[in-house]
């Protein structure tokens, strides 16, 4: 079986409960395990709701929210440095990464399952035939569909820039050959088409709000950072307006810590979720074995503790824990609530501290400079952190340098810097790199071995 079949060429792999609508004889046919056949896939209402069960599975998955993509893009920030012993890991701390890296592998297989997840649904929904599956209940799974997909090329693009374009589910292994790389370009407009096709589906006004699932919300918010980078201001400030005037269900918690030390407060627009029954690794990369049953792969850089130890820190120090371990003296570790032995780490995948942070960028931009101070104002205030730096702002790029500081500080660990950096073009004078494309990472050698339609980023064999 080659690496192909079992990355993004492969069908509905994350989607374990569609075999419970499998008769025990098609259990015991002889096909490939990570061969779904049409007639098994999407036949009812059950069967589509558990596709879309094993949709969110997949994007859940250790190999891409779970774990590998916030280990990549955090440890390649200047928040984090790694600590580890593994010398695949520490090629993304010093941004040399190889295109045999086995992480690189994962994160790239990961996203294709779940896009092809997606394609599944958005192909499949609209062809079943079943009265019990009403238009309103189709429109919403196809909507959430899109979402999901929109979310894992909006990851594709920032981290590879180059990655082929799929829209509709492979059911055999060589069903998706010959497509070859899109640009950025072509990969942020599939990311706004499917944005808006969910917008079109997803209720305007859902009766009940599911912040582990996707909502109208969700794809307002998505769309806000979809427009924070290609630069369309007015609309990025635009659409976290529509999330932000929300305020009976979207609010800043009382205290910075409290969103990540509870499930689904008002901050979450839109949280992974992660049970006792439904873990990740995350958290184990975090403190050393002798205490929790970590690895300690990394930990805080000093300038960062300085940073949030510092007068603009205020309560999100409660991002650091201080542990003193015998006979090394106090070590400073990252913290997030991390529950490493339960591994429920939620991830905070859009949340409305950042839908400020958004619209005050973006009020910069549009030289609405007093707004823009006003919405670092409200975060430093929930955070109780001085704000006397702000008085008497007037120059555009000074409040736009305290926004980027403030998501710093506000979404640390939380996947944003090292993205930060790169679209606003710091990310070579402030990590020191020296060669431009290594702000995106090369395509996994094994798909360009049973792909010649694929060709490699530049700067890497």
């Amino acid at each position: 079986m080659n690496f192909k079949y079992t990355s993004k060429y492969s069908l509905l792999w994350a989607i374990p409960l569609l075999l419970l609508v499998a008769s025990c004889k098609d259990l015991l046919d002889p096909k490939p395990l990570l061969y779904v056949a049409e007639e098994n896939s999407i036949v009812n209402k059950k069967s589509a709701d558990a596709a879309l069960i094993g949709t969110y599975s997949a994007l859940g998955q250790n190999s891409y929210q779970g774990n590998t993509f916030r280990y990549i893009v955090n440890l390649a920030d200047d928040n984090l440095r790694w600590v580890g012993n593994s010398p695949s890991n520490r090629e993304f701390d010093v941004h040399d990464v190889f295109a045999t890296n086995t992480s690189i592998s994962a994160l790239w297989g990961a996203l294709y399952s779940t896009i092809n997840s997606s394609n599944n649904i958005i192909e499949s929904v609209p062809k079943v035939n079943d009265q019990t599956f009403q238009q309103a209940d189709r429109n919403a799974a196809i909507g959430e569909a899109y979402f999901i997909r929109a979310l894992a090329y909006f990851d594709l693009v920032r981290l590879w820039g180059n990655a082929p374009i799929i829209t509709t589910s492979t059911r055999n292994p060589n069903s998706a050959d010959g497509i070859g790389n899109s640009t950025p370009a072509q990969l942020y407009k599939q990311v706004g088409e499917d944005l808006e096709a969910a917008q079109n589906l997803l209720p305007a006004s859902p009766a009940v709000l599911n912040r582990n699932r996707a909502s109208i919300y969700a794809v307002y918010a998505l769309k806000s950072r979809l427009f924070l980078y290609l630069g369309q201001w007015q609309q990025a400030l635009d659409y976290a307006d529509l999330v932000i005037k929300e305020s009976v269900k979207f609010s800043l918690v009382p205290s910075y810590s409290a969103f990540f030390n509870a499930k689904n407060t008002t901050e979450s627009i839109f949280e992974i979720d992660y049970t006792i029954n439904n873990k990740n690794s995350w958290a184990g990369n975090w403190f050393a074995s002798n205490l929790t049953g970590g690895t300690r792969e990394f930990l805080p850089t000093d300038e960062f503790i300085a940073l949030v130890r510092g007068p603009y820190g205020g309560d999100r120090k409660s991002l650091l824990l201080d542990i003193n371990t015998p006979p090394k003296g106090i070590i400073t570790y990252g913290n997030m609530n991390f529950k490493i032995s339960t591994g429920e780490n939620q991830v905070y995948a859009l949340r409305i501290a950042e839908l400020y942070l958004i619209r005050a960028e973006a009020k910069a931009e549009l030289n609405r400079i007093p707004e823009a101070v006003e919405d670092i104002r409200i975060i430093r205030l929930r955070a109780k952190a001085k704000d006397d730096d702000l008085n008497g702002l007037s120059d555009k790029n000074e409040v736009i340098a305290k926004v980027l500081q403030e998501r710093r500080l506000e979404l640390a660990y939380e996947s944003q810097r090292w993205f930060d950096l790169i679209r606003r073009g710091l990310a070579l004078k402030v990590l020191g790199i020296s060669d431009v494309n290594k702000l995106l990472y090369p395509i996994p050698k094994q798909e360009l071995l049973v792909d010649p339609a694929l060709k490699q980023n530049p700067g890497y064999n």
